[in-house]
């Protein structure tokens, strides 16, 4: 296993060569850089012989061409230079201008409500915070729309592309600049929680950080293990909550609905405890002993499973990603 890692990462070119094999449903291209003699040990390496072998015959003369790099779809290299950093020089210039352009549109989604650039930027009088702010948001906007229109031309599977949650992450991530942009700067409630989407750009750094695509993952192998214990700690929060409320209901306590005494719940649950509604009778502080007795199992239990899958997922993926 070790041997094959070390093959793919000495020869990730190639290998880009074979995984656009199952993509693309049997097409072979080989890259300019790679050898002939190279390039065929790795067909052989992958036991690929009969496939590449069964593609040439079939191909007319004319077609023999799409084999070299020098006619491979600009689109394929097009998708490279965003999906693949280590693909050539540019691309890893470009994915750290991706990096800086994600980080100075948050910096800016955050310093935007300072209370003094907030007033300069919502005057309708023109200034030089409220211009620089305007210029610096569209041409990180422009960059991000270019990225996102270029990877779905150059994407080999457009529906899967669609069905990606990151991409869609991208998409909304843009789309109250264009919204705001054409609403010509209406403040209605639509348009505020549009400006709340743009703090959804910090997500688009998990695309360069292979420590957040292994949590991710880890989380999506655990999604039973999660919807368990969301089930049970729903169950302790409606039980607790209805004991509490009539436990400790009266004219003076803030226990006034099982919806208020279920917040209670749902703070003493997670551990968080604001203290900002108590019991006061001997019976209430009683349930509120078990309830935290209760949470502390709840979360303990499936804690050691998501451990354990993370440790297979990481090991599984920290040479792939």
């Amino acid at each position: 296993k070790q041997w094959y890692q070390r093959r793919v990462r000495g020869n990730r070119l190639v290998f880009s060569s074979i995984l656009y094999f199952y993509q693309s449903h049997g097409k072979f291209y080989r890259p300019t850089c790679v050898s002939e003699e190279q390039f065929l040990e790795e067909i052989r390496f992958f036991k690929l012989e009969d496939h590449y072998k069964r593609y040439i015959n079939n191909m007319d003369e004319d077609d023999q061409s799409l084999i070299s790099e020098t006619e491979k779809s600009w689109c394929r290299r097009c998708w490279d230079f965003f999906e693949e950093p280590d693909s050539s020089r540019a691309a890893r210039v470009w994915a750290v201008l991706d990096v800086l352009a994600i980080t100075l549109a948050v910096a800016l989604f955050i310093v935007e409500t300072i209370p003094s650039i907030k007033a300069d930027i919502e005057s309708e009088e023109s200034n030089w915070r409220k211009l620089t702010f305007f210029v610096i948001e569209t041409i990180c906007i422009i960059f991000f729309t270019i990225e996102l229109v270029a990877r779905f031309i150059s994407c080999p599977d457009k529906l899967l592309f669609l069905k990606t949650a990151m991409n869609w992450i991208d998409f909304v991530t843009i789309l109250p600049y264009y919204i705001q942009f054409m609403a010509e700067n209406d403040e209605g409630q639509a348009l505020v929680v549009l400006r709340v989407l743009r703090v959804i750009r910090v997500l688009k750094l998990a695309r360069h950080s292979k420590g957040i695509i292994i949590v991710t993952k880890t989380l999506a192998a655990s999604v039973n293990e999660l919807a368990l214990l969301l089930f049970f700690w729903f169950i302790g929060v409606i039980i607790f909550g209805s004991i509490m409320y009539y436990l400790e209901y009266s004219e003076e306590s803030k226990f006034t609905s099982i919806l208020q005494s279920s917040w209670w719940a749902v703070v003493t649950m997670s551990t968080v405890g604001y203290g900002d509604m108590v019991p006061e009778t001997p019976f209430g502080k009683l349930v509120a002993s078990v309830c935290m007795m209760f949470s502390m199992i709840v979360i303990a239990l499936p804690v050691t499973v998501i451990v354990s899958k993370f440790t297979r997922v990481y090991a599984k993926y920290k040479d792939k990603i």
